[in-house]
């Protein structure tokens, strides 16, 4: 069985680049342990049209000083809200945000665009590296129609191989981390088991080349892991540029252009960004290798909750 399903890569954005030197005491180096937060964001469809699924990674020591400096921003912006006699905020939420629900929903545009500036200079300040896939799930069942009994399980299981693949390639593959680990943590959602069960697979596979480099996944609780609230607005932003690509009469598409917001922070000198996307021609290729390989196809609808 090979849970290696990854194919030519339609990639968007720039390259990752090497952002964080080695730590040194004396001439003693200490390893690195890098960690990675991830989140997902699709669009409300019976049958989403696109789903993504991001990571932003660091190392261990950096991870700190990112939390204190979000949170600031937010603590400093309740302190506002709070002499306005407004709803203060409990977290950020990018979906809530951009479309003035819930806590924002008497906020104004230039509130909003003041607010993220101040988040996108935390990303300024402390460097990470964010790694994402995104799948057109209507396009996915017309080529697969297997999985329309649950695509979503589907994309999170095909997506978190593809996204461990490239943050291998991309952050563990460079000279000066090689013989690094890494602990992946996602937001508690209702495919935790499926998430587990297909990282499982990969490590046990001996095609997959960073096995040995990736140590746990664990769901975790946005009240008490605030690195997800980053990861949920990285997530975002590349599932608006995932509808900019993939869903021509998306408003996204009209707009001709990528978000400013995106923009911002993948300009950021401090970033390394990569993003790719399964077009119609990858999931005709990943059906073929499934179709080829039955113990594979098998094993990945299991864990993604497909039934026949």
């Amino acid at each position: 069985m090979s849970t290696v399903i990854a194919l030519e890569k339609n990639t968007r954005f720039v390259p990752v680049a090497e952002l964080w030197p080695r730590h040194r005491i004396g001439q003693s180096e200490i390893e690195i342990v890098f960690v990675g937060y991830m989140d997902e964001s699709y669009d409300g469809s019976a049958i989403p049209k696109v789903f993504c699924l991001s990571s932003i990674v660091s190392d261990n020591s950096m991870w700190i000083h990112f939390e204190w400096a979000w949170l600031a921003v937010l603590e400093a912006k309740n302190k506002e809200l709070q002499r306005q006699h407004r709803t203060e905020l409990t977290r950020f939420h990018a979906q809530d945000i951009n479309n003035f629900r819930g806590e924002y929903k008497d906020w104004s545009s230039d509130e909003r665009l003041e607010f993220c500036a101040k988040l996108t200079e935390v990303f300024k300040r402390n460097p990470v590296h964010i790694h994402s896939w995104d799948m057109p799930l209507q396009i996915l069942v017309e080529e697969i129609p297997e999985t329309k009994s649950n695509p979503i399980g589907f994309a999170y299981c095909v997506l978190l191989g593809e996204v461990m693949k490239q943050i291998g390639d991309l952050t563990l593959s460079l000279p000066a981390y090689r013989s690094e680990l890494i602990t992946l943590h996602h937001e508690h959602c209702e495919y935790d088991g499926s998430l587990l069960e297909w990282f499982n697979l990969l490590l046990d596979d001996e095609k997959f080349a960073f096995r040995k480099q990736f140590v746990s996944i664990t769901p975790e609780r946005w009240e008490f892991c605030t690195p997800l609230q980053p990861a949920d607005l990285v997530a975002y932003e590349n599932f608006k540029e995932g509808m900019r690509y993939h869903v021509k009469d998306s408003k996204e598409a009209k707009r001709g252009r990528m978000r400013l917001s995106l923009e911002a922070l993948i300009n950021l000198e401090s970033i390394g960004a990569r993003a790719s996307g399964y077009t119609r021609e990858l999931i005709l290729g990943l059906k073929q290798k499934l179709d080829s390989d039955p113990e594979t196809k098998q094993a990945l609808f299991k864990a993604a909750r497909i039934s026949k």
